[in-house]
């Protein structure tokens, strides 16, 4: 039992290290926006559109990938995701055209879906019990500080050497460090628990024909959808808006990376709180400070908005993604989850291909991004309505039994 104890932290790093180094690219995305546009000669929403192919992508294979990490474990899954996303970086490394564009994304889109959050939180949920929470919070820290430090790697490359050397750096690290570690260290489940009936009969939670008819679900969709939307519109555009008011590049690129220490700071910070406090309602309370945060920005030429930003949006935004597992494990129960947060993640990555696309749109029509950051502080608002709406397990299951037995 020590033994697994502490292989259950090394678990923890591994998955810390994958996220360190497949979405820190991700989220890097901003600063390749401008090189890319400018070299193409494309608009800022064509681009966006293109880049939308990538979520899209990973919001249709989700649900397949939910309950194929139920069925056979995530090492696998998560190795095969892994070498898509790496080489796809390579690739567009050498991509000329919007149709290499659009094809290497789609695979990214899969690769990045089976690689990164839906199996880091059904594993650390497999392995966690009283401190699940924290556990969840320092594996994804490897998020916000990944996307730190590549972030200032990646624009230190495009300015230098150009974006297309900056893609093949990006590749490399998954290629050749994040999967020879999950080969060697990860694990789905605990050795006691390797039977994967056995474990799921003992494990309380609705069934997915239960949980589709839920209103929790739908709550937590809802909020999901319209937060994903706020914050990825927010990031990718985030770059583009502060060169537009009159930040230099490189200042801009700082303001960026720094909401990604923020980010680190809170998903280390929030983790042990919904322990205390629960999922659901800490959720809530996030997508509130998102709200605040984005609203900042309107101000954004004073020092004092952009700290307020960071104080709030940079500060809460990564907790989203292990807060999710989390408010579906206290509405729906775990005993589905690799399949939920599938068919939940379809919803989510509608909002990430959406959010770009709107303030591209709103920005090329306006020439400016002021309406989009009041449409993204209001969508924050509703998610927060949205998820105070969400039942207790209890509950959720009663309603359950009540409707089955009316049916009946």
């Amino acid at each position: 039992m020590a033994e697994e104890s502490n292989g259950r932290w090394l678990i923890v790093g591994t998955l810390f290290a994958t996220l360190f180094l497949t979405w820190g690219p991700v989220n890097a995305g901003g600063v390749f926006f401008l090189p890319v546009v400018r070299h193409f000669g494309w608009s800022r929403a064509w681009f966006s559109a293109l880049g939308s192919a990538a979520p899209l992508a990973a919001g249709l294979s989700s649900p397949l990938l939910g309950s194929l990490l139920d069925r056979i474990g995530a090492r696998p899954v998560m190795i095969a995701g892994a070498a898509m996303v790496g080489a796809g970086y390579v690739a567009l490394s050498r991509a000329n055209s919007a149709a290499a564009f659009l094809v290497i994304f789609i695979v990214m889109g899969v690769g990045i879906s089976a690689s990164t959050i839906i199996p880091t939180a059904l594993v650390i949920t497999k392995w966690f019990q009283a401190r699940r929470g924290a556990a969840l919070g320092v594996a994804f820290a490897g998020i916000p500080l990944g996307s730190t430090v590549v972030t200032i790697w990646a624009n230190y490359l495009v300015l230098h050497f150009g974006f297309r050397v900056a893609f093949f750096a990006m590749g490399m690290p998954i290629l050749l460090i994040v999967i020879p570690l999950l080969t060697a260290f990860l694990r789905t489940r605990p050795g006691s628990l390797s039977a994967p009936e056995a474990a799921q009969s003992v494990i309380p939670g609705l069934e997915v024909d239960q949980a589709l008819k839920s209103r929790s679900f739908w709550m937590i969709a809802i909020a999901e959808v319209l937060f994903a939307t706020a914050a990825v519109g927010v990031r990718v555009h985030l770059v583009p808006y502060l060169n537009g008011i009159g930040y230099t590049p490189t200042v801009a690129a700082g303001i960026f990376g720094a909401m990604f220490i923020f980010g680190a700071i809170g998903s280390f910070a929030i983790g042990p709180i919904a322990d205390r406090l629960g999922g659901r309602a800490t959720f809530a309370g996030v997508f509130v400070a998102g709200a605040l945060g984005i609203a900042a920005l309107l101000a954004a030429l004073h020092p004092a908005a952009v700290a307020a930003f960071l104080l709030t949006f940079g500060l809460m935004r990564e907790t989203s993604v292990y807060l999710h597992p989390l408010a579906i494990g206290e509405s729906l129960g775990n005993r589905r989850l690799g399949a939920l947060l599938g068919i939940q993640a379809f919803f989510t990555t509608l909002g990430f291909a959406a959010g770009p696309v709107i303030a591209g749109r709103i920005f090329d029509r306006s020439g400016a991004y002021t309406g989009a950051w009041l449409l993204f502080a209001a969508m924050a608002l509703v998610s927060a309505v949205a998820m105070r709406a969400t039942l207790p397990f209890a509950q959720q299951r009663a309603r359950s039994v009540i409707r089955e037995t009316a049916a009946a």
